[in-house]
């Protein structure tokens, strides 16, 4: 299972926001082959979330490089309400699992434009389901101590959107992930954990937890965090280091390397039958 900001991924049509600049047709190819070879590089999660798309149609073009590779990726996708036109959305290889619902959460009036995105899905061979829940939080372009308020609030509604699934299954296997623009110790982590949720870092050394540079200090922006029963499956945790440290690509470039300014997370989970 991955979560990965894939950073401005455009197409080519109209509408496109006033900034970044429309990519050329070229460089979009070029984008869905570095998204491809990422995806390739992490070993083909079974599911991948993914943030900052334009639309549906994207994640059937990179679905279409993954079946070249022999693998069967289904998109799934609901539009938001962002100002920029980006949303949430998923690649899911329905050999391993069965798509059975997807649902978007908006939440209070003005809470997000991003609306959290619940995939559910059946392992193959499995009886029981596995609830994802997607999201892209409210940036700190503002500033920090100025929009974390808002982010908190929007991990409280992921909070309340958990307690749901828990409250008609109490041993549902519940997944959060996303670009949640928040630090590892910060108040809306903290406000997940305190919903029962662990976090997959905590398997890792602490200088492994980094998804992003800014002004050289690495940062952790991207989670997977999982109910407990789910975390206790968990049979690897890794960063996909393929961005933060590495400068702009240059043009012609289709490896992994920096299609994106955020690193994905990657868990590997061993479902029992």
């Amino acid at each position: 299972y991955m979560s990965w900001n894939v950073e401005n991924l455009f197409d080519v049509k109209d509408p496109h926001p006033s900034s970044p600049d429309r990519p050329k047709y070229k460089e979009y190819h070029r984008n869905l082959a570095k998204v491809a070879a990422t995806i390739a590089s992490a070993g083909y999660p079974t599911v991948v979330g993914i943030q900052e798309v334009e639309n549906i149609e994207i994640l059937m073009d990179v679905a279409e490089l993954l079946a070249v590779d022999g693998y069967t990726y289904e998109a799934v996708l609901i539009e938001g309400d962002d100002g920029r036109g980006i949303d949430v959305g998923y690649l899911v290889d329905t050999n391993e699992v069965e798509i059975v619902n997807v649902t978007q959460h908006p939440g209070a009036e003005g809470l997000t434009s991003r609306h959290p995105l619940l995939l559910e899905v059946k392992p193959i061979g499995a009886d029981e389901s596995i609830y994802i829940l997607n999201n892209h939080f409210l940036s700190m372009a503002g500033g920090e101590a100025a929009t974390e308020p808002r982010r908190t609030a929007q991990a409280a509604w992921n909070a309340e959107i958990v307690q749901s699934i828990l409250a008609e299954d109490p041993d549902a296997q519940i997944m959060v992930m996303g670009d949640l623009n928040s630090y590892f110790d910060s108040l809306p982590i903290t406000t997940l954990r305190e919903a029962g949720l662990e976090h997959s870092f905590d398997l890792l050394e602490p200088d492994a937890r980094y998804t992003y540079i800014y002004q050289g200090v690495s940062q952790v922006l991207d989670h997977i965090m999982l109910t407990s029963n789910l975390f206790e499956q968990i049979v690897l945790v890794d960063v996909l280091h393929t961005n933060a440290d590495f400068p702009p690509a240059i043009f012609d470039d289709q490896s992994p390397q920096r299609k994106s300014d955020h690193d994905p997370v990657v868990v590997i989970i061993q479902v029992t039958e």
